[in-house]
């Protein structure tokens, strides 16, 4: 599902292992229609991704916003002495809107020349405790703010993967009983007794 692969690179571009669970994830798709599909898949979104809570948007910019900017080594061979004007009205263009057309690779009309998508530059600036990843149209934004109930479990989750690469590395087999001995801070010590059951 591309919102999977999209929710893991806003969680890679945070530098969020998908081991720590995140509070929420918002998700916009491309049509009405793609909403109740995403309904029906919102179990294994939050499953594949870690996230405790799906939030559909219909509008991305409570999260970032866009700039746009012309690719100059393109259009300078193309237009010459016209790229000042060109850049100076992409400049007063609304970028979201801008942004969404070169998403859908349309061109763009800016002072009177037919910019194909390939020529106008798109970043995002995303707000601060959020990051994502769009494409095609969709666009997934991770809550990168973890609650200290959920840094927890990731704590947790964390010290699991540890101990089973341990198991693998000394070579025992699944079903074997093993004695483990931990050292750490309070953190880690908190994390073992709220957890010792996982």
């Amino acid at each position: 599902m591309r919102l999977t692969s999209l929710g893991r690179s806003a969680r890679s571009k945070a530098g969020i292992k998908v081991r720590q669970p995140l509070a929420r994830v918002f998700a916009k798709v491309r049509a009405p229609a793609e909403e109740n599909a995403l309904r029906r898949m919102e179990a294994q979104l939050l499953d594949e991704l870690n996230v405790r809570e799906l939030v559909p948007i219909h509008d991305e910019s409570d999260f970032l916003r866009y700039e746009v900017r012309p690719n100059l080594p393109l259009l300078g061979p193309k237009y010459g002495p016209a790229v000042a004007e060109i850049r100076d009205a992409l400049a007063g263009q609304d970028p979201a809107a801008v942004a969404a057309a070169v998403a859908q690779g349309h061109t763009v009309e800016i002072a009177g020349h037919q910019l194909e998508p390939d020529e106008i530059l798109v970043s995002t600036v995303e707000r601060e405790g959020f990051a994502s990843a769009q494409e095609g149209g969709y666009v997934v934004v991770v809550d990168t703010e973890v609650p200290p109930e959920l840094r927890d479990e990731g704590l947790a989750r964390e010290l699991v993967h540890r101990l089973q690469n341990m198991r693998r590395s000394a070579d025992f087999d699944i079903a074997d009983h093993i004695v483990t001995y931990y050292q750490g801070d309070q953190d880690v010590a908190r994390v073992m007794d709220a957890f010792v059951d996982y």
